[in-house]
């Protein structure tokens, strides 16, 4: 009785040396081959779409305000109804889209430290705003926190 015991203890401890390393593996390659899917897209779309426009989401050039945009969530949905093509740029992120007049569905959150909670997290709900894009340009959009609208400018 006491050897089986012995037996289904180590058969316990195998679990953590053997079946969580393989199953941490596996998901890497999943990441993998996910992020390398979604830049075979990116690249395949860019090359039918030569003149695409880059649009940063929360592209900010302070230190202090990127320090600050840890407590806050910019969060795309979808443009004109499409998963979004992002790109990363340096610590920059952003989408791409064709010049023109375009639908961009996005949601944002901010936390703040509470009260009788830990954190409070205001939530503004997925809504639809339209911008309009030229060739040749840069844009940033992002939530503006004092007047709680979105915002789209040109950054060239």
């Amino acid at each position: 009785m006491e050897e089986t015991i012995k037996t289904l203890g180590s058969a316990g401890t195998a679990w953590y040396f053997f079946v969580i390393p393989i199953l941490f593996i596996v998901y890497m390659v999943f990441i993998l081959l996910k992020m390398k899917g979604q830049k075979n897209r990116v690249s395949t779309w860019l090359k039918e779409n030569p003149n695409a426009v880059k649009v940063y989401i929360n592209k900010t050039n302070s230190t202090v305000k990127m320090a600050a945009a840890a407590f806050h969530s910019l969060t795309i949905i979808s443009v004109d109804g499409d998963y979004p093509l992002f790109f990363t740029e340096k610590l920059n992120r952003g989408f791409y889209v064709t010049p023109g007049t375009h639908i961009v569905e996005s949601s944002f959150s901010k936390t703040r430290p509470g009260i009788l909670y830990r954190r409070v997290t205001t939530t503004y709900g997925p809504s639809k705003q339209e911008i309009s894009v030229e060739n040749f340009k840069t844009y940033n959009y992002y939530f503006s926190t004092a007047e709680e609208t979105y915002k789209f400018e040109d950054l060239t």
